[in-house]
């Protein structure tokens, strides 16, 4: 996907986190619950980005991307 169309393709989500619940609102208010209760995954506003050719990633590429997020700090 091109880097100038990606903003067309992102969703923005409000995730919340408490009492082993965590919550995704989408923008047309409808809500998804996931009972789990897991720490790690922060609160706040959040984007998905849509990709009209979807892949999951190879196990190098995931393992750098996971690299990336630890040394920025999450950010």
């Amino acid at each position: 996907m091109r880097t100038d169309r990606l903003i067309d393709h992102q969703i923005k989500i409000e995730v919340t986190n408490s009492e082993g619940v965590i919550r995704f609102r989408l923008p047309d208010g409808q809500e998804i619950v996931w009972p789990i209760r897991d720490e790690a995954v922060a609160a706040g506003t959040f984007y998905l980005t849509l990709s009209p050719t979807p892949q999951l990633p190879t196990k190098d590429e995931l393992a750098k991307q996971i690299l990336k997020e630890i040394l920025q700090g999450g950010e």
